[in-house]
């Protein structure tokens, strides 16, 4: 129940509007006076952007514009796709399916009785949860709905005792549909009856000595707040771990974010957008020539951003790229302009880590302020586009990328970069050989800041480093006792980056994907730390800056850091 307290007091403040104008006495008698301000929507309430309802035709496949549909629920109301859109709200399916082989009966079964409780506390609140069955006996989809609602009441109940306002809203969240899931009323049973046909003629994934994979059957399904269908995922806690819906859950929280994101550029009124690509690409590693403006438009700019959105296109999510690789844009800040591969020197600007194997469309925008300097001359620059090693099973992916450059009055603006340590092997060589940096900021500069990219990759047995421990990054300026330090204690909590789906996480990965790793998530930028050291340097003047990387207090233990460290000075803008 991530957004629960906010949303309800924004309930509350609905109740005290709704007060206002129903229960007024005959002195209030309302005047003429069309200045007054409408009351909000429900949307507006929530804090959330609102999407208008499409009447546009739709289809079947992951990324199709969802029609409106039509159930009936076990209380005996319907519940109108059209009709109830409130244009912030996500609707997620969960299906059952009365398989005959054993060992799927079971594991289905094993998915819908999964704890309500939980999928209600991994929810962001404005989420609508559909319960359908394929049975075709209509009492058979009847009981089960029947037990489901006894579970629902028992969940409601337990969290809510004693507030009935949040019990009720709950509530009305679930529907238990008595319908049969392929005969729905409208797209939902088009687009089910389409993936089953799907899944019965498709040929599988060869994976090569790992066999072939098969689409899986549309246990779960959504339609995100763009009105678009959604795979929504695997709903395995972990690999080989028990399934749970709550896992599910959390896509709730992944569609508010990629709503608002959309939201949010939208309303850019002043802003460059510079493409990079907007293209099917199986390479992992390629080059862009991005046209930036002349060198006086750029000194209007003091924010420097890169909108990276990469979408599998296909049904089965094996198909789509499996692994959670390192993925970056670098700058060439040298290379050569007749070789459209040339890239003789590269400087990291941002970073992402891949998701496991997920259909469907993730998106996010990074922060590359502090490298704005960099391209300050303006005119073609060249980006490095990196989403894994070369080396692996080419996949097709959907690459659309930008450079968005704006003025956020900040008052300031990157004037220099210098490139200060890398990271390498997290072994007892990692420290050896690193002297300190000595750079020179220019008196007249207004901020000195270290600026360092950071993950830890690799499993080393025993302790898990340095994908899973907490590696410490300690940053020293002139000796300073007062020193900066990047650690990552949260490392292997069970549902760390599940419970970043509102930031971009992308939820339902066929991989562990909801565990906290050591400064990053699979399916997530990677954070950009900065830390302000004005006050510790001598403007004009030699400074330096030492860097340790440990292992609890001690020698480093294992794996290796993939790390780009950086000083940066910034003018006035």
């Amino acid at each position: 129940m991530k957004t629960l307290v906010k949303d309800w007091k924004t309930l509350a403040v609905l109740g005290l509007l709704a007060c206002s104008a129903a229960c007024s006495g005959p002195q209030d008698e309302p005047d003429d006076d069309d200045s007054a301000p409408p009351e909000p929507t429900y949307c507006e309430v929530r804090g959330y952007a609102e999407t208008a309802f499409q009447d546009e035709d739709g289809g079947s496949l992951f990324g199709d514009l969802a029609e409106d549909f039509e159930v009936n629920k076990l209380d005996g109301t319907t519940f109108s796709f059209k009709e109830r859109w409130t244009g912030c709200d996500s609707h997620i399916f969960f299906s059952y399916f009365a398989f005959s082989n054993p060992s799927s009966s079971s594991r289905m079964n094993q998915i819908w009785n999964s704890d309500i409780a939980g999928i209600i506390e991994a929810s962001d609140s404005n989420v609508h949860y559909f319960y359908v069955s394929d049975e075709s006996n209509s009492d058979d989809r009847e009981s089960r709905m029947e037990e489901v609602q006894e579970r629902l009441d028992e969940a409601l109940d337990a969290l809510f005792e004693d507030d009935e306002e949040q019990r009720d809203e709950w509530a009305s969240r679930f529907h238990l549909v008595t319908d049969e899931l392929t005969e729905v009323d409208g797209s939902v049973g088009d687009f089910v009856s389409d993936f089953i046909s799907y899944s019965a003629t498709a040929e599988p994934v060869d994976l090569g000595d790992r066999g072939d994979a098969y689409a899986p059957y549309p246990l779960t399904f959504g339609i995100g707040r763009d009105q678009r269908w959604d795979a929504t995922g695997n709903w395995s806690e972990y690999v080989g771990g028990p399934s749970n819906l709550k896992m599910i859950a959390y896509n709730s929280g992944f569609y508010n974010h990629r709503a608002e994101l959309r939201a949010r550029l939208d309303g850019e009124e002043a802003t460059e957008v510079l493409p990079i690509i907007d293209e099917l690409v199986t390479s992992r590693l390629f080059y862009r020539d991005v046209a930036f403006p002349d060198a006086a438009a750029m000194e209007g700019f003091d924010t420097f951003e890169i909108d990276v959105e990469v979408t599998c296109p296909d049904r089965n999510p094996f198909a789509c790229s499996e692994w959670d690789r390192i993925a970056r844009i670098g700058l060439c800040v040298e290379f050569d302009p007749a070789e459209p591969e040339s890239c003789i020197e590269h400087t990291e600007l941002v970073r992402w880590i891949t998701p496991y194997w997920r259909r469907g469309r993730r998106h996010w925008v990074m922060d590359a302020s502090p490298f704005l300097s960099l391209v300050q001359a303006g005119g073609t620059q060249r980006l490095r586009v990196e989403m894994g090693p070369t080396w692996e099973r080419a996949t097709e992916r959907h690459a659309t990328m930008s450079v968005r450059l704006s003025n956020g009055t900040k008052g300031t603006t990157s004037a220099g970069v210098s490139y200060a340590f890398g990271g390498g092997n997290f072994n007892a060589e990692y420290n050896s050989g690193r002297e300190p940096f000595l750079f020179t900021p220019p008196s007249d500069v207004e901020r000195v800041e270290i600026v360092t990219i950071i993950s830890g990759h690799g499993q080393t047995e025993g302790n898990n480093c340095a994908e899973w421990c907490n590696h410490v990054h300690t940053f020293n300026v002139n000796e300073s006792t007062d020193a900066h330090v990047v650690s990552y204690g949260g490392s292997g909590a069970s549902v760390g980056c599940a419970e970043r789906s509102n930031e971009g996480v992308v939820p339902g990965q066929w991989g562990n994907w909801s565990q906290s790793r050591a400064g990053w998530c699979p399916g997530l930028p990677v954070e950009t730390v900065r830390f302000d050291i004005t006050d510790q340097v001598v403007l004009g003047e030699e400074n330096s800056l030492e860097y340790l990387g440990s292992y609890q207090g001690g020698t480093p233990a294992g794996g290796s850091i993939s790390k780009s460290t950086y000083v940066v000075w910034y003018g006035s803008s």
